[in-house]
């Protein structure tokens, strides 16, 4: 369940304390803050839902309520405005300057609750997905950010519906929408109160959950979605294992039938952001591809439950500067099979090697005074072991006799230049 958070602005630690717990039995988070660039900045990081703020700050109430309005125009929370007064130019003036709601510090709890209850559920309800009743993207993201800045050992399962697009195109809006009502359906039966679901896209979803349990359910999800698979498709599809797929632009085709993808990573460790827990996960999202059948992949690339019919690819990436060389490798890896990714830029290689994740590495040390390749090495190990992802095997192609550093910074062959092609195909060939 989705956490609401509710900060509380006031100078008055009685009433503040009061009204954090009156809040926190509906189920929100709230922390007081008393000093308002400890609040502002707060508000920046955290984007609480709802905020509450007192006129006993040291500003003029409806002024503060407008520069919070300016602040917060990109996840725009529900204002509480609380005062003493009664006035109803109080009340106006608050209420013009951005506010939500007004309430008078006397309020009874109970109605104070009551108010405070209806504009969480207003929010919640304007961030819902109509047809899955999960919480949007926005939200979900929001969830995500909050877990990684708590540094809680918890999972993240990032649930993807391959193939659900194509399904969409065959037969229909209705049966799309039938599909993802009853796989949430099927994720809602395995939660408990402390997990967090929401969407990432219309057909991923974001679960948060408890490590013990992440395992245990992406394995009832994958055979349960493939067990009541046959009830989404013509006998014909189902049968022959595919959908034949046509348009006025496009030949006729066969796609495969829909299969559910569950990559997992725990964040026990400390991640930066969100942004590298996701592209942890939809990196090893891909290791699904190669499955007909739904699975999932926990962490690293370790296969977990019955999927032993998996069978990756297997990635090879060149550094290489010189492009005859660099072309020449390309070549002779592919008709060896393998997926193949070329870098002739030492500048865009960290983001070339996250986009693909290499199981082999075949980098070039660069020039003798800048040492490109040595440099990029060691950054790259350091950064994988940050993120949880092993080093891939790295054979390391140069004109500079410096193998003591080489190796020392985490390379597994030296190959000396020039050399024969066949040489480091071999050598790609026993690494694998």
């Amino acid at each position: 369940m989705y956490n609401p958070e509710v900060f509380i602005l006031t100078k008055r630690k009685e009433l503040a304390i009061k009204h954090k717990k009156l809040v926190e039995t509906l189920n929100c988070s709230a922390s007081i803050f008393s000093r308002l660039d400890e609040a502002i900045s707060a508000i920046k990081n955290h984007e609480p839902e709802m905020i509450i703020i007192s006129d006993t700050i040291n500003d003029i109430l409806s002024d503060f309520i407008k520069k919070i309005r300016v602040l917060t125009y990109n996840f725009r929370p529900v204002i509480i405005a609380i005062s003493k007064s009664n006035a109803i130019d109080d009340k106006l003036n608050a209420l013009e300057a951005g506010a939500d709601d007004f309430l008078d510090e006397s309020i009874q709890s109970k109605e104070f609750q009551a108010r405070i209850n209806a504009h969480i559920r207003r929010y919640l309800e304007n961030s819902i997905n109509p047809v899955t009743n999960f919480i949007d993207n926005k939200v979900t993201l929001k969830a995500l950010k909050r877990q990684i800045k708590e540094n809680i050992k918890k999972s993240v399962m990032l649930i993807n519906i391959s193939g659900i697009n194509f399904y969409k195109e065959i037969y229909g809006e209705i049966a799309y929408e039938k599909v993802l009502q009853t796989l949430a359906a099927i994720i809602n039966s395995t939660l408990q109160n402390e997990d967090i679901i929401g969407h990432y896209s219309p057909k991923e979803f974001l679960l948060i959950t408890q490590t013990l349990k992440a395992e245990k359910i992406a394995k009832f999800l994958t055979f349960a979605f493939d067990g009541i698979l046959e009830r989404f498709y013509s006998e014909f599809d189902y049968k022959n294992n595919f959908m034949l797929y046509s348009t006025e632009t496009i030949e006729e085709k066969k796609i495969p039938l829909m299969k559910l993808s569950i990559a997992i990573v725990e964040t026990e460790e400390q991640y930066k952001n969100e942004k590298q827990v996701l592209n942890l996960l939809f990196n090893i999202l891909k290791l699904c591809k190669d499955s007909k059948e739904s699975c999932y992949i926990i962490d690293r690339p370790k296969l977990y439950g019955e999927v032993s019919s998996i069978n990756p690819k297997n990635k090879v990436m060149i550094m290489e500067p010189d492009p005859s060389l660099s072309c020449l490798l390309n070549v002779n890896l592919e008709m060896q099979g393998y997926e193949i990714k070329a870098c002739e830029n030492y500048d865009n290689f960290m983001d070339e090697y996250l986009n693909f994740v290499p199981n082999i590495l075949i980098l070039d040390y660069g020039t003798k005074e800048e040492k490109q390749g040595l440099n990029i090495l060691n950054t790259l190990c350091t950064h994988l072991s940050k993120i949880g992802l092993e080093c891939p095997k790295i054979i390391f192609s140069t004109t500079i006799q410096d193998k003591k550093n080489i190796f020392s910074k985490g390379a597994d062959v030296y190959l000396p230049k020039p050399y024969d092609i066949n040489t480091i195909l071999d050598w790609v060939k026993k690494l694998i």
